[in-house]
C-alpha cells in the first residue's frame, strides 16, 4: 500500500493491491487518515488494482484514443 499525503491540496491518495483490498477495511482506514488531519474537508481517494491484466487494457485504451480501432 502506498499513501501519498496531499492534504494541502485537500486529499490523501491510497494505492492498494488486490491483496491489500481484501486485508484492510477502507472505511476504517479512511477514518484513521482523516483523524490525523486538521482539514475537515480533506478527502481520501482510493486507487484499487483491477482483476484484469494491465498491459493489454492500456494498449486497447491507447488504440481507442488514437482512433486506431
Amino acid at each position: 500500500m502506498e499513501i501519498i499525503d496531499n492534504k494541502k491540496a485537500g486529499f490523501i491518495e491510497v494505492w492498494m493491491t488486490n491483496e491489500e483490498q481484501a486485508e484492510y477495511d477502507r472505511a476504517e482506514l479512511t477514518r484513521l487518515l482523516i483523524s490525523n488531519t486538521n482539514n475537515k474537508k480533506c478527502r481520501v481517494v482510493f486507487f484499487l488494482s483491477g482483476k484484469e491484466e494491465l498491459y493489454p487494457n492500456v494498449e486497447k485504451l491507447l488504440l481507442m484514443n488514437l482512433g486506431c480501432k
